[in-house]
């Protein structure tokens, strides 16, 4: 028996040493397997008629339902598919199949497949408390804000990958490695290829299946290609790792820009990407958010006049919830002081009468009249109040001292007052807290990808208050309005 011995120098590079463990085989896979003759071909005929053995996106057709689709268009059996459902539900957050709409997309997962190809049955994991006398089949509830499933997640980040980097012919070929000694070839549906931006490639193991050795070949034999171990579904952490391995000419993370100073809307993305030196004079900078919830389209086309390109991958289109409360804002768009006034005591369901003559001295036993003018007046919470405007005369000024003796609330105004000084001269008078300053006027439960700040008075309507109230005096344009009714604001012009 010849025993041959490689001399030292022929040892095999460390890097490349063969372990059944970083080729991703346990011992027990290595075992033979007992084959299904008819089950393989079934399955090899349905996977080169179909092609759909690693799943897809489905849209709903009219009379589709998930078994028709699971049999017609992947070749299951009427028991395989029922294995297979409560999968696709619990991808896709489906409570019930039988309330599909036409046009909706369903996320297939990859099929589970034994090693000979035959489908192999899901054992569906129901809850322990179900209660088996219903007799209908139980589904795991995702909250409403769960993320995208992973090849929903792929579907769309291959949608955005093309528009920002378009592919050259070779960018999507499958990763395929010829030498004298060994073939090596991805699957480009479980290892879907990206363009870069120095003409190499991104190659995404989604789920971190691919053996160090086959990492290590990919690296020695082509160095232009990257590998990115990260799901779609990490968000954030997948975009960074794309953005990294793309070579763009800038990065900037959790990046902050302001736009115009009162009002003022801070836009916040996960990244600015500039794709060369000359991007800002280009103005085709991009924006790329990882969160599930969009900016509004108005503040997405106010960015692409910006220069700015928005992109969301993982965005989730929702009906926008209803506010808890309408918050009132009011625009005071006119300088005079009546006008001011007229819309600050509109704001808090108070009408007043005007030009109103109040007694000083009523006519008594010595027939001595004396009135003064009160430019408004009005009663509130069992209390009168005069609003006066003093423009020098020392009498008048006393008169309304005298109203005051006599428990009226005078507020006097002087010709000098302008929009901020008469409402906190009114509000004190009123006992309403309201402070001025610059307000932001948006929640952040909208995922904090922008702000929208503005100066004003927010206060409570003493005779409504569930519904809040904002005073402004500041111009507000198509982009602001649209922005504050988005946040549930009603905006009446004064």
């Amino acid at each position: 028996m010849w025993v041959a011995v490689l001399p030292a120098y022929a040892a095999m590079d460390a890097g490349f040493e063969l372990d059944p463990q970083s080729l991703g085989v346990s011992a027990a896979s290595t075992r033979p397997v007992k084959s299904d003759r008819r089950s393989a071909r079934r399955t090899q005929a349905t996977s080169s008629a179909t092609g759909m053995n690693e799943g897809g996106v489905h849209t709903i057709k009219p009379g589709d339902n998930l078994f028709k689709i699971l049999m017609r268009d992947y070749g299951l059996t009427n028991r395989e598919a029922d294995s297979f459902i409560e999968v696709i539900c619990r991808e896709n957050n489906i409570s019930d199949i039988r309330h599909l709409k036409v046009g909706q997309k369903i996320a297939i997962p990859p099929l589970p497949r034994r090693a000979n190809g035959a489908f192999r049955r899901v054992t569906a994991q129901r809850p322990a408390a179900a209660n088996s006398s219903s007799g209908g089949q139980m589904f795991r509830l995702e909250s409403p804000e769960a993320a995208l499933s992973e090849l929903e997640a792929s579907v769309q980040i291959r949608q955005v990958w093309d528009k920002l980097l378009p592919p050259l012919t070779d960018d999507q070929k499958p990763i395929v490695l010829q030498s004298p000694s060994f073939s090596l070839t991805l699957d480009p549906q479980r290892y879907p290829v990206f363009a870069a931006m120095d003409n190499g490639r991104i190659l995404v193991d989604r789920r971190a299946t691919i053996p160090p050795l086959v990492k290590a070949l990919i690296s020695e034999k082509d160095p232009s290609v990257r590998i990115v171990s990260e799901s779609p579904r990490n968000g954030k952490a997948f975009l960074s790792a794309m953005l990294a391995s793309a070579k763009f000419y800038s990065v900037e993370e959790d990046f902050r820009m302001d736009f115009g100073v009162d009002p003022k809307v801070t836009v916040h993305s996960d990244f600015k990407i500039e794709k060369s030196a000359d991007s800002i004079i280009k103005q085709d900078m991009v924006l790329m958010n990882a969160g599930h919830n969009p900016l509004p389209v108005i503040l997405s086309e106010f960015l692409k006049n910006e220069g700015f390109t928005v992109y969301e991958p993982f965005a989730v289109s929702r009906p926008a919830a209803a506010p808890a409360a309408a918050v009132q804002l009011y625009q005071v768009t006119s300088g005079r002081q009546p006008d001011i006034v007229d819309a600050l005591l509109s704001s808090v369901s108070i009408t007043p009468d005007k030009d109103r003559r109040l007694d000083v001295f009523a006519a008594d036993n010595n027939g001595i009249s004396l009135s003064v003018k009160a430019d408004r007046y009005f009663e509130r919470g069992g209390q009168r109040y005069v609003v006066a405007s003093f423009d020098g005369d020392p009498i008048a000024y006393t008169l309304y001292r005298i109203l005051e003796t006599k428990g009226y609330q005078v507020a006097i105004l002087e010709e000098k007052d302008d929009f901020r000084t008469v409402s906190e001269k009114l509000l004190s008078r009123l006992h309403i807290p309201g402070t001025y300053a610059q307000h932001q006027l948006t929640s952040d439960t909208g995922g904090g990808n922008y702000a929208l700040h503005m100066s004003g008075f927010r206060l409570e309507n003493p005779e409504n208050p569930v519904a809040g109230v904002f005073l402004t005096n500041l111009e507000l344009d198509r982009v602001i309005r649209d922005l504050l009714a988005e946040n549930g604001y009603s905006i009446v012009t004064k």
